[in-house]
Parts: structure tokens; sequence; C-alpha cells
């Protein structure tokens, strides 16, 4: 009898059908208050769902601390401090391939210096695009580190981590974390330069359009959102870290060749480069450097490169067009040059993926059967963490009062992305948004409901409709507040 006909004859249960899935090693399907289909719990399978299957191991030995597992793509899965930063870096690190142009490319078990790894998405693209590669992560901030270190683990890839900043000597300096916004965290950050930097790519983005400045009807709400979203992305955190120098870290690890040396330390570059001593610099094959052009550095560092001897360019993101953000690439003619190396998959679906092939499978096999409305990857079939009996876990507690604040959300949710769109489970990025999406989205409610009505950091921690549902339909209503 085959699957379907088995299926349609009562003989599998919804959840018996899900566990054929070869990359479903168990599953239930328990009630969930207000959840129509359920819950499912997944256990993945070892090797079907490797990687899966490792981060939620990871997860139960209390590894993720207060990261977070991000699906940037179908095809991957990372921990990241908040999900709008690791969609960035995953687009323009594996879409756009923006550290491998110009003929930058890899030879095979190639020895890579990956300086400002953030959370290590450079060196999981070198990873799983040159089997055999080593890789030396240098990330100062602790927190970011740790997610180098998770997800070199979760992808079984051949990561150091090095956690300190590079500069011309060996010693400590002080250094700026925005959390909200590590990318543009370091040592000469600048809350009010950074300011003007990160309003500029926001103003030339991909949402960016007419409307996405001051101009126009409803640019002063837009205008002050735009600013609020800043401010609060560079929330600073000062700390100070240790400072190794580029030689060092060569010598310190028997690099006898470095085959590519990608930099991005946010207007540290000159002081890391400086830490570089003649025999370290015959050492290096290929440089990829973002070089923040202030006072003449972008022609310093090109000329730098010129005198040891590599061929040079440079290129701008047309994004990054208000910004003083320039990308340098440079090779030494022995080092041969390629198209950019292609990244291999091989760790089974994520849990976006799978998902949506066990929503296939059952529309498939069982159309009468409501699929579940919530979807998780459990080490084991234990109960549910919260759950008031072995079989029912804990509902998340509806939005209480103020419904017409909800409206509110939900009549901007749909102008921003939809009808079909306003449901419980309906993610922010998943739906699209972005940076100046979510400024659109704060102006409209703000404009409604008066400043302050939502936290901009909620957006990009837990960008749900339930989420953002729940925190306004928790406040006050704002005065002179609409009644649908």
């Amino acid at each position: 009898m085959s699957v379907h006909s088995a299926a349609e004859n009562g003989c599998f249960t919804p959840g018996e059908l899900l566990a054929r899935h070869p990359a479903v090693a168990e599953v239930v399907i328990v009630d969930d208050q207000g959840t129509p289909g359920g819950h499912a719990r997944i256990v993945p399978d070892r090797e079907a769902a490797r990687t899966l299957s490792r981060s939620v191991a990871l997860e139960a030995a209390n590894r993720l601390g207060d990261l977070a597992w991000h699906e940037p793509a179908d095809v991957i899965r990372v921990a990241g401090l908040n999900r709008g930063e690791t969609d960035f870096l995953y687009r323009e690190i594996f879409v756009e391939g923006a550290y491998f142009r110009h003929g930058i490319t890899l030879p095979p078990r190639p020895v890579v210096l990956d300086v400002g790894a953030n959370i290590g998405m450079f060196s999981l693209r070198v990873g799983l695009a040159a089997p055999g590669a080593r890789v030396i992560a240098v990330e100062p901030v602790a927190e970011l580190a740790a997610a180098v270190r998770l997800n070199a683990e979760l992808h079984g890839l051949d990561v150091t981590v090095l956690p300190t900043a590079l500069g011309r000597s060996r010693g400590e300096t002080p250094f700026t974390f925005y959390p909200n916004n590590s990318v543009m965290s370091g040592r000469y950050a600048d809350v009010a330069q950074d300011a003007e930097v990160l309003r500029g790519y926001l103003l030339t983005g991909d949402d960016a359009g007419p409307g996405s400045g001051d101009e126009g009807s409803g640019g002063d709400s837009r205008s002050r959102s735009l600013n609020r979203l800043v401010t609060d992305r560079l929330a600073a955190h000062p700390r100070r870290v240790p400072v190794a120098t580029l030689g060092d870290v060569i010598r310190d690890h028997n690099l006898t060749r470095v085959d590519l040396l990608k930099i991005d330390v946010e207007k540290a570059e000159a002081e890391v480069l400086a830490g570089l001593d003649e025999e370290a610099w015959e050492r290096v094959e290929r440089v990829v450097v973002e070089v923040h052009d202030m006072e003449g550095r972008l022609e310093a560092v090109l000329e730098l490169l010129r005198d040891r001897g590599f061929h040079v360019t440079h290129d701008q993101d047309p994004r990054l067009a208000l910004t003083p953000c320039h990308n340098v690439y440079a090779r030494r003619p022995r080092a041969t040059a390629g198209p950019p190396p292609a990244p291999v998959f091989e760790g089974g679906p994520t849990l976006r993926r799978l998902e949506g092939e066990l929503r296939e499978l059952l529309a498939r096999e069982l159309p009468s059967a409501p699929p579940p409305g919530r979807w998780t990857a459990v080490p084991c079939l234990g109960p549910a963490p919260g759950a008031t009996s072995p079989a029912t876990p804990a509902s998340p507690a509806p939005a209480a009062g103020a419904p017409e604040r909800v409206a509110v959300l939900a009549r901007v949710w749909t102008d921003l992305f939809g009808a079909d769109a306003v449901r419980s489970d309906a993610d922010f990025f998943d739906l699209g948004g972005d940076s100046l999406t979510a400024v659109r989205l704060l102006a409209q409610v703000e404009d409604e409901l008066g400043p302050d009505a939502l936290a901009p950091d909620l957006l990009f921690s837990d960008g749900t409709f339930a989420v953002l549902a729940a925190a306004l339909g928790n406040g006050a209503p704002a005065e002179g507040a609409p009644r649908p």
C-alpha cells in the first residue's frame, strides 16, 4: 500500500506521517491553546538533519547563552546576536560575495585570517566552500567570539578564535561595543559619526526610495523614526580589550602562508596593517580590507599594498555611497585569480525548510488534516518547557487590553506586507522587512499611537506579529488613538 493510500485510509495519523520524513527521528503533535493544528515537536535525525540536530543538542547543553538561532536562508542555521544583522551579514557575504570579487578566490585547503570576524559568517563562508580550510578568526568582543566558536562547532569547521583586537603593538585599548549594531563596533567608534554613516546606509539601502527620507507626506514622522532607530542601534557599551599584532598572530600559529587576509575592523584597518612586519608580509597572498576613507586613508592603503607588490583595485557598494566605506582587493602576481568559491551546504535542512517540506507532505497525503501552527526542534520528546502537563505546553499569553492598539498594528502590517501576513507567527524579516521597513512601521504606528509606542529593538530581537501585538496590547492607549 502506498503512503498516499495508507494515509487516505486512516492508517497514519498526522504525527506518524511526519515521522516518515527522513530528517525526522521522532515527532509528537501536542495541543497548544490558540494554535490551530497544535504544536509539532520534532527530534531531528542525527544524520539527515545533522546541523539542526547539533543545534538543539548545543542549546540543551546551555551553550547558546544570550545568542539565538537564526536562519537567514533555507540552507543555513547560525547563532547570532540579532536577526537583522545576521540577515545582513548572510546577504553581504554569501549572496553578494563581498569578499570574493576582482579575482579573489581560494586555493585548495586554504589558510585564512578573518580579522573582525563578528559572529563568524565569513569564516563559515570559507569553511563551507573550501574543505580542509584552516581559519584563524580574530574577534575582540566576547559575545561575538562566543558566536564564532559556536558556529564553527555547529558546522564542524576548523576555526581558531582569538578574542583580541589587532594593532601596531601589543597592549590594551578602549573599545566600544554596539550590541544592537555590532558590525559598527570598534576601537575608534564615535556615536555621532557612526550615526551619520548608519543613517546614510539606511537611506541608500535596498528598500530606500521616494519617501524614505524627510521629504513628502509624513516625512517628519519618518525622519523621527529613522533617528530613533539609529539611536537604538547605536546604544554604546564601552569596555577594554587586549591588543596583539598581525605579525605575532602569523608567527604564533606557525602560518607559513596566508592565502587570504580579510580585514573589517571599523576604522582601525591602518593599525592592523601596521602590525605586519617584512617577514609576515611575504607570507600574505591576498588581501581584502574594508577602508574608511577619512583623511586620505583609502589612497594610503592602496599605495601601501602596491608598494608591497600586490595588484590592487577597489570598489564601493552603491548602498554605501553616502558613507566613507570602500572595499580594497589585492593579490600578489603569483596568487591565482578565479571565480568565487561556491559554498556547499551538506548539513541537512534548516528548521524553516523542514517545516515547509512537512507542510507539503501533510497537504499531499492528509489534505483534510490541518497542519500544526507551531514547529519546534527539540533534542528529545520529554515535556515541553513550561508545559502544564507532559502533553500540553504552556501557550503564550494573548495580547491583553487595548485591542484598538493591536488593530493599528494589524492595519500597518497589512499596508506593508498584505492582509495574508496578519497572523501570529508571521515574522517581520521572513516577510521581507529590513531596517527601512522598520522605520516605516514605527513611523506609522507612532503617528497613531504617539511617540515610543513600540520599542525599535523588539523588531530585531523577536519581530513576530504576536510579540509586537502583545507589546502594544499591554500598553496604555495613547490619547486620541483611533477606535476601529
